[in-house]
Parts: structure tokens; C-alpha cells; sequence
């Protein structure tokens, strides 16, 4: 693992901001996603962040209960996010109790390319496995993350990461860039080719309401909807990837990919639901 930045800061030191009482006193809802790209969704009680194992007590991705309690080794972890809800839908309004750290903020990439930005909780981050991070985004629907070091590539200065962002994105702006796109076109198209489905996504779709005769956007927003409905069936969300790939069709009826992963997930989704019935 590269750290490219050293969390020897001079501001105030993190050392002693406590884990916030809402996240000990409560079940917390938590998303555990693992290295291999599979997602679990739960609740763990009084966690040991420097043990081997946890134990998740598992639901689905609509909350409900399995009743069924799953040790996970921490060794084979990407991230565990604390959320507002499991299926990123929550209501604004409503208020989440957090402590903002006083340390800089840290871009952290994963292997799988995603990043993140936050600041470290403790001011030992760099001397831990795995460390607690409270994301700079606070509309989004992470209150915390624990970051499993082991699957993290690199690690920096969240103000020198946006600035290495800018300057690749004018190096891909300056051989990619074409007169009939706006530079936000072109801007969401760095980011799908990053793998950033979702901004890339928010982008085109914005972009389309306002040219909803641009066929060139139209298969864009297409193609990132897609994308982030087979991220959704690698997480085994199989209810919300049909949703996608439902929105897809509804777009394009000739979207030969979305129409089979459609049939699918139908066909998956009915089979759970009578295996459950028969179960009960």
C-alpha cells in the first residue's frame, strides 16, 4: 500500500475524539462491503476494530431481518459504511448526531478504484489496520466509515487529490473533447470512463432533461443506468437492479443487455420470494 500523505498534521490532533454515542449505544445500520465485491447489510453491536473477526446480524436490503448472525473476517473487508438507510433513501430533514474531527481530510482509494473523502476520527490513524472515517460529504447517505487498510491503494491530502483530479481531467478534456459536447458532457464522460457510473450518471441525466432529443445523451445516461444496475447485481441487490435496469428499458425498449438482465433478475427475484413463501 502507498500512503502518499503523512497524517503528521499541525492542526489540532484527533487523539482524543471518542467514537460519538450514537454509535455505541445503537444498533447501527451497517453496509459491509468486501473485497470480493459482495455487499452484506446488517447491524453490529460493541465492534473491536483491532480483533480478527466481527459478527453482522444480517437483513436484506430492505431491512428485514434475516435471523441469521454472519462472523466476517476483517482481512477479507473492503469497508463497513454507516449509513442513514440501507437503500439511500432518507429524509433530509431529519438530523444525524456527528462530530466533525479537526484533522485534515484524506482522499483514500480502494483497490476498486473508489474514493473517498473524510477525515480520520484518530490522530494514530496511520498506525492502525483499520481506522474510522467521517466523510466531508454530509448530505450523502455515509454517517461513517471504517476503512480496512489492507484494501486501500493510496492515501492523500484530499486538497493535492482534487488537483491531481483536475489536471487528468484537462489531460482527457484536451484529446477527447469535441465541439458538439459542453464541457460537463465531457466532464461526465471522464468520470464513466473512471468508473464513476454514478457521477457520470448524474451528469447526463441533468444534462438530457434539458435536450431530451439528444440521442448521443440519451445512450449515455442509458449506458451509466446499466452500469450502476450490474454494480447493484454484483451487490446482490437484486430488487433495486431491476429498477435500473426496468428505468433502462423505459428509456431504450431495444437495449438488448437490459432487456436479458431484466428477464433475470424477474426470474431470481420470484424464485426467492416462492422459496421464502414455502419456507414460512
Amino acid at each position: 500500500m502507498l500512503d502518499r500523505f503523512s497524517s503528521r498534521s499541525k492542526e489540532k490532533s484527533a487523539e482524543s475524539i471518542p467514537t460519538p454515542s450514537i454509535y455505541k449505544k445503537e444498533r447501527q445500520k451497517v453496509v459491509v462491503r468486501m473485497k470480493s465485491g459482495d455487499v452484506y447489510y446488517g447491524s453490529t453491536f460493541a465492534l473491536n476494530r483491532q480483533a480478527e473477526i466481527f459478527h453482522l446480524e444480517l437483513v436484506t436490503a430492505e431491512g428485514i431481518s434475516l435471523n441469521k448472525t454472519l462472523p466476517i473476517a476483517f482481512k477479507n473487508v473492503k469497508a463497513l459504511f454507516y449509513v442513514k438507510s440501507f437503500d439511500g433513501r432518507f429524509d433530509p430533514a431529519i438530523e444525524f448526531p456527528q462530530d466533525i474531527p479537526p484533522a485534515k481530510a484524506l482522499a483514500v482509494e480502494f483497490s476498486d478504484g473508489e474514493v473517498i473523502v473524510g477525515r480520520p476520527m484518530h490522530a494514530r490513524w496511520n498506525e492502525e489496520v483499520r481506522f474510522f472515517l467521517v466523510p466531508e460529504d454530509q448530505k450523502s447517505n455515509n454517517l461513517m466509515v471504517l476503512v480496512e487498510r489492507s484494501a486501500v491503494v493510496s492515501i492523500q491530502d484530499a486538497d493535492l487529490y482534487a488537483r491531481e483530479q483536475e489536471n487528468a481531467y484537462q489531460k482527457y478534456k484536451a484529446t477527447h473533447f469535441k465541439p458538439e459536447m459542453s464541457d460537463l458532457e465531457c466532464q461526465g464522460d471522464y468520470l464513466f470512463r473512471s468508473g464513476k457510473y454514478g457521477d457520470a450518471f448524474r451528469i447526463y441525466r441533468d444534462l438530457f432533461k434539458n435536450d431530451q432529443e439528444n440521442s448521443r445523451l440519451k445512450k449515455k445516461v442509458c449506458a451509466a443506468r446499466y452500469n450502476l444496475g450490474i454494480r447493484l447485481i454484483r451487490q446482490r441487490n437484486y430488487t433495486k437492479a431491476l429498477q435500473f435496469m426496468e428505468a433502462v428499458l423505459a428509456l431504450d425498449p431495444s437495449h438488448q443487455q437490459a432487456q436479458s438482465r431484466v428477464e433475470q433478475l424477474r426470474t431470481h427475484i420470484q424464485k426467492k420470494q416462492s422459496q421464502s413463501s414455502r419456507s414460512e
